[in-house]
């Protein structure tokens, strides 16, 4: 390759490396701060070793010659011809453009931080794994569930650009998520459900009993139910047709969150919550619904007269003062399905018919609940299980020993 058989060339007053480039056979010279290292001894062992890792990365496919030649006139030609970071990320974005108006703003705001972070403006040649672990690796994250989510669009972003590449070509290779620790649900007891709903039934109007009454003894998303019609319900059947949901900014797409349909049965109490709504919004249809020719939306605001835009309302405005005025221990309001579910379970509903219900699948079902199971057989596998390991505490015991 060189001089010395390794890609190496000691000149006069400098040393050169020999190298491939994007097909082309190029030697740059090696500097530091005061100018071209001198062929020293100690200098040229540094650039065989500089030699070999820059073979090693051509093979891998990972070679960035700005990253081992900064000065280089060749380097800076290239970052100004190279596609930056920023305009990747746009490209990404606009490739998913079929998400629904939830994600694709969520990813926005993903996009904006690692425009921010790395520099919008940077040559994706400069982005090496070294700098990208570093910056990722030292920023400040909230969460893990933050720091996994946003590398969701970097990911995506990258991904693009080197498909097709060679293994390792990916500078965000290997940089993996953080381990977030799963949160356990956090239902309410079903003395506390009763409470709040009579708490609700004193201070509230009707159309908010309805709507928390209905999630209480469904189950359903919020996201679920407050894009429901009066043409989803099946009187004759008892059930329900969740097919469609509505994001927090108010747009809607078919399906469920999980992209499917699925058909709810409907207990004595979700049948009331439809009685309760019936006056307010059977025989109403908003503008929207009339050029759609549907059946208007089954719940509604009590002070603007139309359909819920998401959940917040309700959260904010009902929910938490009513669990204040109980003393009951503050959980979010999606806690209203995290009780249906383990009060079946606790009932001893097969966990097969509750995942339905839900929309889970029983695997899912069990990994987050299993927990509440045991008590739909009044404690009877605990008994089996202490009886198993033996009565009395083999502390008691005469062989565990006086102390001495």
């Amino acid at each position: 390759m060189g001089r010395t058989g390794n890609g190496v060339e000691a000149r006069l007053n400098s040393i050169r490396i020999k190298l491939v480039h994007q097909g082309v056979t190029v030697r740059e010279t090696l500097t530091n701060e005061a100018g071209p290292l001198a062929p020293t001894p100690a200098n040229l062992k540094h650039a065989a070793r500089l030699a070999a890792e820059i073979r090693k990365r051509i093979g891998l496919g990972t070679f960035n010659l700005a990253e081992f030649f900064p000065d280089s006139p060749r380097a800076k030609a290239a970052a100004e011809q190279s596609e930056t970071l920023g305009a990747l990320l746009a490209t990404w974005q606009k490739s998913k453009g079929k998400l629904s108006a939830a994600t694709r703003d969520q990813y926005a705001t993903a996009v904006r931080f690692w425009k921010r972070v790395l520099g919008e403006a940077t040559p994706l040649d400069a982005l090496t794994h070294k700098h990208l672990a570093a910056k990722i690796g030292g920023y400040p994250w909230p969460s893990a569930k933050t720091h996994n989510n946003y590398l969701i669009a970097l990911r995506g972003a990258l991904a693009l650009e080197y498909r097709g590449a060679k293994q390792g070509a990916n500078p965000l290779a290997g940089i993996e998520n953080m381990t977030a620790v799963k949160k356990l649900p956090d239902p309410l007891s079903a003395e506390e459900r009763d409470k709040i709903l009579a708490d609700m039934r004193k201070h509230y109007p009707d159309q908010v009993v309805a709507y928390f009454l209905w999630q209480f003894f469904t189950g359903m998303r919020p996201e679920e139910t407050i894009a429901l019609r009066w043409s989803d319900v099946d009187t004759q059947r008892q059930t329900v047709r969740v097919q469609r949901v509505r994001t927090f900014k108010g747009s809607e797409r078919d399906g469920s969150k999980t992209h499917t349909v699925r058909d709810v049965d409907l207990l004595p109490q979700a049948l009331e919550a439809l009685k309760l709504m019936k006056p307010h919004t059977a025989l109403l249809r908003t503008e929207r619904e009339k050029e759609e020719d549907t059946s208007a939306d089954i719940f509604q605001h009590p002070v603007t007269g139309r359909p819920w835009h998401d959940e917040r309302s309700q959260r904010d405005t009902y929910w938490r003062p009513s669990l204040k005025r109980q003393g009951v221990r503050w959980r979010t309001a999606y806690a209203t399905r995290h009780t249906f579910a383990t009060c079946a379970l606790m009932a001893g509903v097969p966990p097969a018919y509750i995942a339905a219900q839900l929309g889970h699948s029983v695997k899912m079902l069990l990994d987050r609940y299993a927990r509440w199971i045991p008590g739909g057989d009044g404690g009877g596998a605990r008994a089996l299980l202490a009886a198993a390991m033996g009565g009395d505490s083999p502390l008691k015991s005469p062989q565990a020993g006086n102390g001495a």
